[in-house]
């Protein structure tokens, strides 16, 4: 079963001087080889249908003084990447990075992976957003060039790359969703459940969505197939376990939901327990 995990992004870091930040990002783009490689994004068929192959998106390196979160500020002139390597992830760079955390090198940016990087991160004093971007890239000793790419592949390290992904660049959160859902927290757990009286998982769902102007479908099977696949959660999108789903809620972000549990349980946000969890996207 799938897998996605949120990178999570902490506060941009502090402005250095010019120099040091010219000298950063010159050794990052340097040591990452990654400023002509090519990202692209695959998308496939929500619930396991037939792959359909998206058209690919060069995305290169650009100029100016745009902010890497948690990777430093490319100064303006230098070589920056538009794309940093993250969860879902994958290709020869993504090998790289596992040689150098200490993972199996298996080509596929998982959860374990993931967890590696935010450990070297902390050690080195970076921000610990799980991300190789240029600073992190030069920390970690990075040497050579090469590729990656978003798509389906199963990652041996716990994690797995995303099946399908909306769009090269996630939507804002969507505040409304996630403070609705939140204003029901309380609301006790009814079997069949739609309104305020009692929610089961998936109408509570569609109460939610409903309440931002979003028709979806009532169970969480219908809505599992109806929703948009993503591999880079945003708070608002809906949580499914299993596939088929058998539960689903609210994402909150950082790795929260908040969902209908059962009838021994409200409305109420919580950790997601378990791995095996999809996002959908409406």
């Amino acid at each position: 079963m799938t897998m996605f995990y949120t990178a999570r992004h902490a506060a941009p870091r502090a402005h250095r001087s010019a120099a040091q930040r010219t000298g950063a990002g010159v050794l990052a783009a340097t040591a990452l080889g990654l400023g002509a490689s090519t990202m692209t994004a695959t998308s496939a068929a929500a619930q396991g249908g037939p792959e359909a192959p998206a058209p690919a998106t060069s995305q290169t390196a650009s100029t100016g003084g745009a902010q890497s979160a948690g990777n430093s500020v490319a100064p303006s002139g230098s070589t920056s990447l538009s794309d940093h390597v993250r969860v879902g992830d994958t290709g020869s760079v993504v090998k790289q990075i596992q040689d150098k955390v200490g993972v199996s090198a298996d080509g596929v940016f998982g959860s374990l992976t993931e967890q590696a990087v935010k450990s070297r991160q902390a050690k080195n004093g970076l921000s610990a957003d799980g991300i190789v971007g240029p600073e992190t890239g030069s920390a970690l000793g990075l040497t050579g060039g090469g590729s990656s790419s978003t798509g389906g592949a199963q990652s041996a390290d716990g994690g797995t790359a995303e099946t399908a992904q909306a769009s090269a660049s996630a939507p804002a959160s969507d505040s409304s969703i996630v403070n609705t859902a939140r204003s029901l927290t309380g609301t006790p757990y009814v079997y069949g459940g739609t309104t305020t009286a009692g929610f089961d998982c998936s109408g509570f769902v569609q109460y939610v969505y409903d309440k931002a102007g979003k028709d979806i479908p009532r169970t969480t099977q219908q809505q599992q197939a109806a929703a948009t696949p993503v591999s880079n959660p945003q708070p608002g999108d809906i949580v499914f376990f299993g596939n088929p789903a058998y539960h689903n809620g609210i994402y909150a972000g950082d790795g929260k939901i908040i969902d209908a549990g059962n009838s021994e349980s409200p409305v109420q946000e919580r950790d997601i327990w378990t791995d095996d969890v999809t996002y959908g996207r409406f």
